[in-house]
């Protein structure tokens, strides 16, 4: 079995207080709640707009390629409030990168570790991944945590262009290779 059959097999999957699965359509608004207000994408995307600019990135970047691609919601109230992804996947190396987003209410919770240490898990037992790695901007400090309460270890710190701005920016790389100590 490839890794594609086996991100199918856990479209959804939950953490103690998370529900995981692919976007839908009707995640819009909840979408654009997150997507409007630019602390919440600091580092990640360009604010959007408008309703139907979210509705945009969100058919085209989060539902029409949904392998390795998923809503954060919370558990009680099944609310969209992030994503998390493989940013690349290559099935030769048996390595990914991850990428996420949280809805700034829900930061400094535990939450985007809870759901990091999952996707983790089920990278080694369930992908057959060998090694993921999380890239931040140097000035986030809150998603360098993240990686390193979910056990990632400090790789690398160089310089590259953002993907957005084109600009020069200062990046740190983690990473998690399995059968390291990491935690």
């Amino acid at each position: 079995m490839n890794i594609w059959t086996k991100l199918a097999m856990f479209s959804f999957f939950e953490t103690e207080r998370l529900y995981l699965r692919p976007f839908f359509f009707s995640d819009a608004q909840s979408f654009y709640q997150i997507a409007s207000d630019p602390e919440n994408l600091h580092f990640i995307f360009p604010t959007q707009a408008s309703l139907e600019e979210s509705q945009y990135a969100l058919a085209n970047y989060f539902m029409k390629s949904p392998l390795g691609i998923w809503a954060i919601c919370e558990q009680e109230s099944q609310e969209m409030i992030g994503s998390i992804k493989f940013e690349k996947i290559d099935e030769i190396k048996k390595e990914a990168e991850i990428g996420y987003f949280l809805r700034k209410d829900y930061w400094s919770q535990g939450f985007m570790t809870e759901a990091v240490i999952r996707l983790r898990q089920l990278s080694s037992e369930e992908f057959g991944l060998r090694s993921l790695s999380i890239i931040t901007h140097l000035e986030n400090k809150a998603s360098q945590r993240v990686a390193q309460k979910a056990g990632f270890s400090l790789f690398r710190q160089f310089k590259g262009s953002d993907r957005y701005t084109r600009k020069m920016r200062d990046y740190i790389e983690f990473r998690y290779v399995k059968g390291e100590f990491n935690e």
